[in-house]
């Protein structure tokens, strides 16, 4: 046989794979330490999904306080995630947050407690401030404004 012809197998699929391995624990790696990073912002510089994710995490730890079931967490998550969508666990005053444990300490506005029957409540009673502004409003010049005088009147139905 003629050694031009002959295939030669190489084995190159090993250091690809180590490779790709190397890349993506690097990869990993680095997103982990953004990931750390970002949670140590203060609350209101969080985006949506990480605040998602540390009213989940505060949820949790006060579940052994209250008993709650996978139901009644799931139902409060709803409740926290309503009361982001209308911003208001916007404010650090509304929400502390301890950026040293990345942890939410607490949030004012929540009432969770339970019914005589034994049904877990969980309503955000934070209202959403009503904001007017700082100016005046204009008043609008009536259209149809009732007439002063007698002659006035006497004119308008001569039409003069």
């Amino acid at each position: 046989m003629d050694p031009r012809h002959k295939t030669q197998k190489h084995a190159t699929a090993t250091p690809i794979i180590t490779y790709q391995e190397e890349k993506n624990s690097s990869l990993k790696t680095l997103l982990e330490g953004g990931a750390r990073e970002a949670y140590a912002r203060p609350w209101h510089r969080l985006e949506r999904g990480l605040r998602l994710n540390r009213l989940r995490l505060f949820l949790e730890d006060i579940a052994l306080t209250y008993g709650m079931t996978e139901e009644e967490k799931s139902m409060c998550f709803v409740t926290l995630q309503k009361a982001l969508d209308k911003k208001l666990l916007n404010t650090l005053k509304v929400v502390l947050y301890d950026q040293e444990t990345q942890r939410i300490v607490t949030i004012k506005g929540l009432d969770i407690h339970r019914t005589p029957e034994g049904k877990l409540i969980c309503d955000s009673s934070m209202k959403v401030a009503s904001y007017e502004g700082t100016r005046k409003k204009k008043k609008v010049p009536s259209v149809s404004a009732p007439i002063a005088t007698e002659a006035a009147a006497a004119s308008v139905a001569a039409g003069t």
